[in-house]
């Protein structure tokens, strides 16, 4: 399957992000303060379930998209802004990956700079020519998933206990949703950190197997990421 553009990938990564979002307020409500649900009818039940269906993703949207992606990756990779995934590519994921031969990466695709600013611009114009290979596709999905994992579970551990304390729910709760999300965050951040490196060295690892042509009709944009 073909897919173009970070949107795509995106949006099949939402319905991930949903269900994450799901599950959280689900172990809220049955295991951080149970007695939310206590002696709730039928009734209040399924309201609570259409409202949670139709609701969620727009919850989603609106945490996810409203952080920029420098700021994204910074929570990511716990660097200053402005830190991107290919920042270290040539200097430190390359020469580290077993599978990515630096001298033939060179010969394929000329000088590799060592500036952090210049390493992203250079990887990413090399992503550009393979978007689609199935390894770099995947791990750029997986990287866009954790990393929006991330700053949702961040955006939680805030959320989460103030809108127990606005319905009175009793205070061990609320540091138990502290703890619960600021792990969940924890975990996601440095699976959005490797899924990243492993993002970077899949680029680098097909342009150090082969020379890479790139059709010259094709435009390359700054990246999104």
């Amino acid at each position: 399957m073909r897919i173009n553009g970070e949107r795509s990938l995106k949006s099949l990564n939402m319905k991930w992000l949903v269900l994450l979002a799901v599950a959280d307020v689900l172990a809220v409500l049955f295991f951080v303060a149970p007695e939310l649900v206590k002696g709730a009818s039928l009734t209040q039940v399924s309201i609570g379930r259409v409202l949670t269906t139709t609701a969620m993703p727009v919850v989603v949207l609106l945490i996810v998209n409203v952080v920029p992606h420098n700021v994204k990756s910074a929570l990511v990779y716990w660097k200053p802004l402005g830190v991107l995934p290919g920042a270290e590519a040539f200097t430190r994921y390359g020469p580290a990956d077993p599978r990515i031969d630096m001298v033939a990466l060179k010969k394929n695709v000329g000088t590799l700079p060592t500036d952090p600013t210049e390493q992203n611009s250079k990887w990413y114009k090399l992503y550009k020519q393979v978007p689609n290979e199935p390894e770099v596709a995947e791990a750029h999905k997986l990287f866009l998933l954790y990393r929006d994992m991330a700053v949702m579970s961040l955006a939680l551990v805030v959320l989460v206990p103030a809108a127990l304390l606005v319905v009175g729910a009793a205070s061990p709760a609320l540091w138990l949703a502290v703890g619960l999300f600021a792990l969940q965050f924890l975990v996601t951040a440095l699976s959005g950190r490797w899924s990243g490196i492993r993002f970077v060295c899949n680029v680098l690892a097909v342009h150090s197997a082969r020379r890479v042509t790139t059709p010259k009709a094709s435009a390359i944009k700054q990246p999104a990421t």
